[in-house]
């Protein structure tokens, strides 16, 4: 019989790759994106140049990672070089320990509420409780010791840190403009400036405030709601119908 912990992450995998593949993704870069709002972890991320240099090399290799970590497991030879390398990437950086969980935080919480804001359904306790489960998983292989002990108390922890921290800087800005770059280069030149204010409708609030990011005009938010919206119901049909 499997234990809560392997069960966490066979059902958090099932999530990530079979029920809401590219939302938990997309989720993953929202709760990233997150980090840029925490000074001394933006300082951190602009200190080592490689976000603002080369952010698709940067992203990439952090999907690797967290996607190696969720696809094989935590303990699978391939998960313990995973974390091997978190271990290493992370060692002597000048944060707390609280920067550690809050972005452990923002990889488990942002992705659920992502997906019960814009995904085809929402996801049930026991899912959450996987993504719970995953994540604390890996603070104890990172030897993170301050996560809080269930998915609801994280989910108010992550909220009640982001609105004592957030705050606008240089650093955080700069990630957030190199971040919009590396979307926009995706489209045809002509549609870029509209696919940088349509990325900022995807943050909430607290985070568009936490980067400086204006709020973008009333027909940019509408035409990205119906997109959404119009997303959720194709994929709502496709999944009724493999069910």
């Amino acid at each position: 019989m499997k234990s809560s912990e392997e069960q966490a992450q066979v059902a958090y995998r099932r999530l990530a790759l079979v029920d809401f593949p590219e939302d938990l993704r997309l989720g993953l870069n929202l709760g990233f994106y997150r980090t840029f709002a925490v000074p001394t972890i933006a300082r951190v991320l602009v200190g080592t140049g490689k976000m603002t240099r080369n952010p698709r090399a940067r992203a990439k290799a952090t999907g690797e990672l967290m996607y190696t970590l969720i696809e094989h497991g935590l303990d699978s030879s391939a998960g313990r070089e995973a974390v091997a390398a978190l271990n290493r990437l992370h060692s002597g950086l000048p944060v707390g320990e609280e920067e550690f969980v809050y972005v452990l935080a923002a990889f488990c919480v942002a992705p659920v509420r992502w997906i019960d804001r814009r995904g085809w359904r929402a996801t049930t306790t026991d899912e959450k409780n996987a993504a719970y489960g995953f994540y604390a998983g890996l603070a104890e292989r990172m030897h993170i010791n301050l996560l809080p002990r269930s998915y609801s108390e994280l989910a108010l922890w992550m909220d009640e840190f982001e609105e004592e921290h957030f705050a606008v800087t240089g650093e955080g800005q700069a990630l957030m403009d190199a971040t919009r770059c590396l979307l926009a280069a995706r489209f045809p030149s002509p549609v870029a400036p509209l696919v940088r204010l349509g990325a900022d409708t995807l943050l909430d609030e607290r985070l568009r405030a936490g980067v400086g990011a204006a709020r973008p005009p009333a027909v940019v938010r509408g035409l990205v709601a119906v997109a959404l919206w119009a997303r959720a119901g194709r994929l709502r049909r496709r999944n009724r119908q493999t069910a």
